[in-house]
């Protein structure tokens, strides 16, 4: 199965045009030895940009009901989205890197797409900071999102 959602990725990513090296890892495990928590399987890719930018999409499987190809292709379309949205970070560090720009006050982010997360966390964050947000772009598109001190 594993071996199914990263050949749909690949397969997905070459038709959609990349053209850089592909590298593929795949890690499964007996059945009864695997050290995660949950049953199924998921699928991580990564982009590292000539100048060190690194963007990531993830995709998980569900017993029965997603077959591997569609995994990998959830997956791939993601990873495009994010590098073709023209922000610096992916939707995931988009919403992590919002404390850090509160502490260091009056800075700006792109981020690929704004997410409930992002949201959420630049309201909790106001609130016990004290500074003030900014957010252009609409909720599952791209973004700019700024963070002035109060």
């Amino acid at each position: 199965m594993a071996h199914r959602q990263a050949n749909s990725a690949r397969e997905y990513l070459v038709k959609a045009g990349v053209k850089v090296p592909i590298d593929i890892a795949v890690e499964t495990y007996e059945q009864g030895k695997d050290p995660h928590l949950g049953p199924g399987s998921g699928i991580v890719l990564w982009a590292v940009s000539s100048k060190g930018l690194i963007k990531g999409a993830d995709a998980l499987g569900e017993r029965g009901g997603k077959p591997a190809e569609a995994v990998g292709e959830e997956a791939a379309k993601g990873l495009l989205g994010n590098l073709r949205s023209g922000m610096a970070l992916d939707e995931y560090m988009g919403d992590m890197v919002i404390p850090y720009m509160a502490l260091a006050g009056n800075s700006v982010v792109g981020i690929s797409r704004i997410t409930l997360h992002a949201l959420t966390n630049i309201y909790i964050v106001e609130k016990i900071l004290g500074v003030k947000f900014e957010v252009s772009g609409k909720e599952g598109k791209p973004g700019l999102i700024r963070v002035f001190h109060a």
